[in-house]
């Protein structure tokens, strides 16, 4: 949900692709779970992102789309996970928006309402949130904002406060309930660089699912420096539509 920075770019027709790569790892045993492979699309009107899962062995297993909205953090996407048919996201750009998912390809799809307000979150949106108030976050202040997660019925408090990096010339966040069931809940950190506000790294609970359902804790660590990759209008276009997997080996 926090990952779409550190880029290599290129141009094409006025289009502007981006692309980087984050390695998932097991956030106990350090074994890689899975990687994204992310890339922005730009225009003079828009910005739209692609998010590819795949497994340790290559294969795409998962794909999401999300396309921002004038409304900053509060951007429109749709994740769906080939290996069960697992699908959740939100439609529309304005306020009142449709948020769905289902727990399986067997199951029904849910639906809801969502009042999306200057304070709301929704998915890749959490990065565009963080930068909006780098300023006050990165000088200490706490901010709060209410994040939606689909599945659930009521959008959900988060207070992200900034905590000690690991070394200098980066910035590190701590992401957590804004309630007191804030002791016996999972807070996820997501480190940056100070200089770039780049996301480095990603520890918590992520978007990817494990065999009993329930989401990995991973630790997503993305390079230091761009990446020489592939960031043409076609590669983008063929991880669009790649088929991807039903199951990870």
């Amino acid at each position: 949900m926090l990952t779409a920075l550190l880029f290599a770019s290129g141009r094409a027709g006025g289009v502007t692709i981006e692309r980087t790569t984050g390695h998932a790892t097991d956030l106990r045993t350090g074994r890689l779970l899975y990687e994204e492979q992310h890339w922005i699309r730009t225009t003079s009107s828009e910005r739209s992102r692609l998010v590819v899962y795949r497994c340790p062995d290559g294969r795409a297993f998962a794909r999401k789309r999300v396309k921002d909205t004038m409304i900053t953090g509060a951007p429109a996407f749709d994740f769906n996970d080939a290996r069960d048919g697992y699908r959740e996201g939100v439609e529309g750009a304005s306020a009142t928006r449709r948020a769905y998912w289902r727990a399986s390809a067997l199951s029904p799809l849910r639906e809801r309402t969502v009042v999306v307000g200057p304070n709301t979150v929704i998915d890749a949106g959490f990065d565009d949130w963080v930068r909006e108030r780098w300023n006050a976050l990165a000088g200490g202040s706490t901010s709060r904002a209410q994040f939606v997660v689909p599945s659930r019925d009521a959008q959900v408090p988060i207070r992200v406060q900034r905590v000690d990096a690991p070394s200098a010339g980066l910035v590190r966040f701590r992401l957590s309930l804004d309630s007191w069931l804030d002791f016996v809940a999972p807070s996820m950190q997501i480190t940056y660089d100070a200089s770039t506000r780049r996301l480095r790294t990603f520890e918590g609970i992520g978007t990817i699912r494990g065999p009993n359902g329930a989401p990995l804790k991973v630790r997503i660590v993305f390079p230091n420096a761009p990446q020489r990759a592939d960031s043409s209008t076609s590669a983008y276009e063929e991880a669009l539509k790649m088929p991807l997997a039903a199951r990870c080996e």
